[in-house]
């Protein structure tokens, strides 16, 4: 039998620390007739060490990837990247990776190369391309009724409206059977499908989305680009303009780096955080004109570098119908069990934390408890809607709080008229001090009374005031003694809901606003 010694030394100058190996090499050393004991113990020994060393490390690489996405969360971007590049010879890392710079590559300063100029042809008059993230009919949301509602009324007021939505969306979204082209209410609706291969990460999309609408842009020839936030759309047009010579309108719908740090506060201050805000900052101090919905949020944007004078108003608005439309709240009342003359207190919204509707749960028990019930209509779903239902079973309110879930957009105005007051109580937040909602102003087109979260973007809605109440938010006891003093006072109600009927009246219809809109596209044509 040959030395131990030689045949550790042999081993050792074929393998490093793959047990399969150093079984094979031990083989190799032994004599002959010794091999088939490595074949039938160190073998399967071998195998299996390398099957338990594989699974550990796969273990640690997994975790690291959960860290990862933690950091991620969190908003720390190169923190997040950095953290995996150690393990990036896993092809799922490496492709996580890829991922997480796309992303941050898309927030980064000229996330889309520039190329040549495109040749124009002469532009049509009053012809506009809005550019937006997502559309009627697959996404039904403030954002995409707030568009469709700007383009008919622009159409009604005699300009020429196209629609096109971001890259891959909505077939990227799991609907395959979109297709490219659709006419809704008479407005041309365009989309960028995917073609051959699909980029996993916003930037690539980013980079499709340019070359494709700078193609829509030289065959439709519009006299103005009209972007939505959020910074994908406004990059896209930017690029656009660079390429094709059209002017670009961006209209600031809302703050969704604030949105985003709303949900964790120790997002704020975040790497993600910051350039988002830079970015989107960029983008507005970049635009031709920046269009936005209430003078708080102008406010803002003054603050990110852009003159007040390049700032335009185009508030949340409603159809010229909806003042004097008369839906049949009774026939829902009845559904759920409402009786006549019991007094509705709710929301038709998104059911997310920060509407601050647990306010309104904690309150309606208080009033349980004073012996002035009112019953508590919420309609909408959202990640919230769980967390609520579970509230009111623990305050026990039973038949008293109704959370029926998603409704279509009829059967939510029908919801809106079975309601008496309408409670708007966001929760003190940045993005709730900023930006305004549309819901209320539904409410108050017809004819009900609001109280809402004494917040600058809320307080705004109410013009002289006389069309509600506000309320210091996340104070259940406030908002309580509010909704007491209208419960047994129809008279108060009716007042208010009047005077709020005629605020958007005289400042918050979509056939106003296309006004606002035809007056900043002949400017800029003039320019």
């Amino acid at each position: 039998m040959r030395n131990p010694v030689v045949v550790s030394r042999v081993v050792a100058s074929k393998v490093k620390s793959d047990p399969v190996r150093v079984a094979q090499a031990a083989a190799e050393a032994m004599p002959p007739r010794m091999r088939p004991v490595v074949g039938r113990v160190a073998w399967p020994v071998a195998r299996l060490a390398k099957i338990v060393s594989r699974k550990i490390v796969l273990r640690v690489v997994h975790s690291q990837l959960e860290t990862a996405k933690a950091r991620w969360e969190a908003g720390r971007m190169t923190e997040a990247i950095d953290g995996l590049r150690a393990h990036n010879r896993w092809r799922f890392v490496s492709r996580r990776i890829a991922f997480y710079e796309g992303e941050r590559a898309a927030l980064s300063a000229g996330p889309i190369p520039p190329k040549p100029r495109v040749i124009m042809g002469e532009r049509v008059p009053d012809r506009v391309l809005h550019m937006v993230t997502n559309a009627l009919p697959y996404t039904q949301a403030g954002y995409t009724v707030r568009t469709h509602r700007i383009v008919t009324a622009q159409r009604a007021a005699g300009l020429d409206p196209h629609v096109v939505t971001s890259w891959g969306w909505p077939m990227l979204q799991g609907h395959a059977e979109a297709g490219p082209y659709e006419e809704i209410d008479g407005v041309p609706y365009y989309r960028l499908l995917p073609k051959g291969d699909v980029p996993f990460e916003t930037r690539g999309r980013m980079i499709r989305g340019a070359a494709d609408v700078s193609e829509l842009v030289r065959t439709l020839r519009p006299q103005v680009l009209h972007a939505a936030t959020d910074h994908r759309n406004g990059s896209v047009a930017l690029s656009v303009r660079e390429r094709t010579g059209t002017p670009f309108v961006y209209e600031v719908r809302g703050f969704l780096e604030e949105t985003w740090t709303s949900r964790d506060p120790q997002r704020i201050g975040s790497e993600r955080h910051l350039m988002q805000r830079e970015r989107e900052a960029y983008i507005m101090r970049e635009a031709d004109v920046v269009v936005t919905l209430a003078e708080t949020m102008a406010a803002e944007i003054v603050d990110r570098g852009v003159p007040r004078e390049r700032i335009r108003l185009a508030p949340n608005a409603v159809d010229d119908s909806l003042l004097t439309a008369d839906y049949d709240g009774s026939a829902l009342r009845e559904q759920y069990g409402i009786a006549p003359d019991e007094i509705v207190v709710g929301s038709v919204s998104s059911i997310v934390g920060y509407e601050g509707f647990a306010t309104l749960l904690s309150a309606a028990a208080l009033l349980r408890d004073a012996g002035t019930p009112v019953r508590v209509l919420l309609v909408g779903d959202g990640a919230e809607r769980p967390a609520l239902l579970e509230q009111a079973e623990k305050l026990r309110l039973g038949e008293l709080a109704i959370l029926p879930g998603r409704v279509g957009p009829e059967e939510a105005l029908q919801a809106q008229a079975a309601i008496d007051v309408f409670a708007c109580p966001r929760e003190d937040l940045r993005v709730c001090r900023l930006v305004t909602p549309l819901k209320p102003v539904e409410a108050m087109a017809l004819g009900k009374p609001v109280v809402l979260s004494d917040l600058p973007a809320l307080a705004e809605l109410l013009g002289a005031g006389e069309a509600g109440l506000l309320v210091p938010p996340g104070d259940p006891a406030a908002l309580a003694d509010a909704v007491a003093g209208l419960r047994d006072d129809p008279q108060r109600r009716r007042v208010m809901g009047e005077a709020g009927k005629a605020e958007v009246a005289a400042k918050r219809t979509w056939s106003s606003l296309a006004r606002t809109y035809r007056e900043i596209y002949d400017e800029l044509a003039r320019s």
